[in-house]
């Protein structure tokens, strides 16, 4: 199946683990795909992964915080490819301490990445495409942190729910020229930066499935499926949504039920108020 077969898309942070699996993929189905990465190496490696699979990719090293270099990235994407189809705001920073430590510099450039960066991104591509007369797709790569604090996360869910709103506002002001921006919010994945941060540890991730109906942490290739989908044509009238891609987590908190399991009631005389 080739739904890209002739389109261009850019994913920036795609030299490992989301985005590098989104940039895969669209390349399996036909795209020309941009790595736009901010390690050179780490980008030239993931754009020959792509090629010897039969894919084709192109690096192009990218700080997405600074306007110069992105505006560079989607102008030598136009002279090197011809065009841009579709962009997908992937690149991300950790940065995991409270609050109460965190140095200013370090909360800037975690909003500088998640949040600047899908911003100055969006802005270069969308006035590409309205030029060209093109109907394009934005995606942003949100979190379920967008939606519940996280301690030692302060900077990471604020950023992220201000990238969801980011999303809704491009989503109407961009609508009118047939380009969709939708945002996905990934739950807990299997990726580098999350053994790193040892997100997989044994006693971290034990604790995290509790909270997972699906009962499993998620793929790379998950949220790439879901990216593929929005950027497809079937997702032509989807457009302003974030898309929560969590094996249930956010369905509720699975782990503390109490009461509200209403089998516990069996037996207690309460019966006849079971739903």
């Amino acid at each position: 199946m080739q739904r890209f077969r002739g389109k261009v898309a850019i994913v920036t942070g795609a030299g490992s683990g989301i985005g590098l699996a989104i940039a895969r993929a669209f390349a399996s189905e036909g795209a020309a795909v941009v790595i736009a990465e901010i390690n050179p190496a780490t980008g030239a490696v993931a754009a020959a992964t792509i090629g010897t699979a039969g894919g084709q990719a192109i690096a192009i090293p990218t700080d997405v915080a600074d306007e110069t270099q992105v505006a560079r990235m989607v102008e030598a994407t136009v002279d090197r490819l011809g065009q841009v189809d579709i962009l997908v705001n992937n690149a991300g920073v950790v940065a995991h301490r409270l609050l109460l430590d965190l140095e200013r510099e370090v909360w800037e450039r975690q909003l500088a990445v998640q949040l600047t960066g899908p911003f100055l991104a969006s802005r270069h591509v969308a006035r590409h495409l309205i030029t060209r007369g093109a109907t394009g797709r934005i995606i942003n790569i949100s979190s379920v942190a967008a939606l519940m604090g996280r301690v030692k996360g302060g900077a990471h869910c604020a950023s992220k729910a201000g990238l969801t709103m980011l999303t809704r506002v491009l989503a109407m002001e961009l609508g009118a020229y047939g380009i969709t921006v939708n945002a996905v919010a990934p739950g807990l994945v299997d990726v580098p930066a999350q053994r790193d941060e040892l997100n997989l540890s044994g006693a971290y991730k034990e604790r995290y499935l509790r909270e997972i109906p699906l009962g499993r942490i998620g793929e790379p290739a998950d949220i790439a499926h879901t990216v593929l989908f929005l950027a497809s044509d079937e997702a032509a009238w989807v457009s302003g949504q974030l898309h929560v891609v969590d094996g249930g987590l956010m369905a509720g908190h699975l782990s503390f039920q109490g009461v509200h399991d209403f089998t516990m009631l069996q037996g207690t005389g309460m019966e006849g108020e079971l739903p």
